[in-house]
């Protein structure tokens, strides 16, 4: 039922999720194939557009610092190189629309990342980053950034993403966060917003000045409250609250005019307060316990 919903609601929201299963499929020139070894990108380097490096034992001294001789890659997948950071000539990528990396303990990003000016899409799972670079916020393009399973105290996240213009859909999953900046009030064109697994006590009022957000995800957390400032996002239609430790909803969920599912499992609501919910919210809006 979730699902499908969301399916009806978040067609192109959706679509940029495929682009993350099968970026090798949806990505590049149609047609064109994956390289899986930098032997064979480095021998084809003009027509080298996809590059998909899992499993693969990397030698970082004699190969990987070449890998900017690739100037038309577009796709490029790591996971599982051992790979604890990236070669400064990786920023001369301009080409390059999806990167990913999985299960390499990297300890930091280049500094130069933001020359990167054609980048879209970006997931970073199990990672060792105490913090990201500033240099972040000159990834005009960028419109995904998935952050997941860092392996650090806590995780430092870049003021500068406040300011990406084309981020829509901005997930942080299993990463303890110190703080959400004051300049992500600034991302009123973000539409999806996920704060799972982050040891968040209280929801930032920074989220409640992102105008723009439909779908708004803070599931196991340890969130005590569901502040009223939260309640002014007009356009919020999904909102999941699943597994924190929430007992009462202010009135001015009311405001909420366009929300059509709430997900409150996992919390301490009863079913009297669920009921007096159904008449504040939106007529038709599901509400799950």
């Amino acid at each position: 039922m979730r699902l499908s919903l969301l399916f009806t609601l978040f067609p192109t929201l959706l679509f940029s999720q495929d682009v993350l299963k099968a970026p090798f499929t949806l990505l590049g020139p149609i047609g064109s194939p994956v390289y899986y070894d930098l032997k064979s990108a480095y021998r084809d380097k003009l027509t080298c557009y996809k590059l998909d490096l899992g499993n693969t034992v990397i030698d970082t001294a004699k190969m990987f610092h070449r890998i900017g001789e690739l100037g038309n890659l577009q796709v490029l997948s790591l996971g599982n190189n051992n790979l604890d950071r990236l070669p400064e000539e990786f920023s001369n990528l301009s080409s390059l629309v999806y990167f990913g990396t999985k299960s390499n303990p990297l300890k930091s990003l280049p500094k130069n990342i933001g020359n990167l000016f054609s980048l879209m899409y970006l997931e970073l799972q199990n990672t060792k980053l105490d913090s990201l670079p500033t240099e972040l916020g000159y990834l005009s393009k960028l419109k995904i950034l998935h952050l997941q399973n860092n392996e650090t105290d806590t995780l430092e996240l870049a003021r500068s993403i406040g300011f990406l213009p084309s981020l829509v859909d901005l997930l942080v999953y299993n990463c303890i966060l110190d703080t959400i900046p004051t300049e992500f009030r600034n991302l009123k064109g973000l539409k999806k917003l996920t704060l799972v697994k982050c040891g968040m006590r209280e929801i930032p009022r920074e989220i409640g000045k992102m105008s723009g957000l439909e779908i708004l995800i803070l599931e196991n957390n340890h969130l005590m409250k569901f502040p009223s400032y939260a309640c002014y996002l007009s356009k919020l239609q999904f909102l999941s609250l699943r597994n924190n430790h929430l007992s009462s909803m202010p009135d001015e969920i009311c405001f909420l005019t366009n929300l059509q599912m709430l997900d409150l499992r996992g919390n301490n609501f009863t079913d009297q307060q669920v009921e007096v919910m159904k008449v504040l919210l939106p007529k038709g809006c599901q509400v799950l316990k």
